[in-house]
């Protein structure tokens, strides 16, 4: 029996227009997947946020990238935290699931804040 997981991702305008490509992703329980987060130019030095958005329900953040640092934070009581990480590229931000699960499938948005002293 194979489980098909329907994963996706959505675009999420702040400061700075992020991009998000893949926007309907399949995978098998147990695989791993990966969505980006382009276009951040205007995020640097930022914290990246990443949300889940299941169906009837309303938006969960699941972490905060901090650019700058590398380092994240789960702190905010999403039940799978702990099936998430982030990261950056040379040129994008990503979150990746190590092993897909059933309850996974749901829709996933990106989101920067600028923290640059003027």
């Amino acid at each position: 029996l194979h489980l098909s997981v329907c994963v996706s991702a959505a675009l999420v305008t702040m400061a700075a227009e992020l991009i998000q490509e893949d926007l309907t992703l399949t995978r098998r329980v147990g695989q791993s997947v990966s969505f980006s987060c382009g276009g951040t130019q205007g995020c640097s030095g930022s914290y990246i946020y990443w949300y889940q958005k299941k169906e009837n329900e309303t938006f969960r953040r699941i972490l905060v990238f901090y650019e700058s640092s590398g380092n994240t934070y789960k702190g905010y009581g999403h039940p799978q935290k702990d099936d998430f990480t982030a990261g950056k590229t040379q040129t994008e931000y990503e979150l990746k699931i190590n092993k897909v699960k059933v309850d996974h499938s749901a829709s996933y948005y990106c989101s920067c804040w600028s923290h640059s002293e003027k």
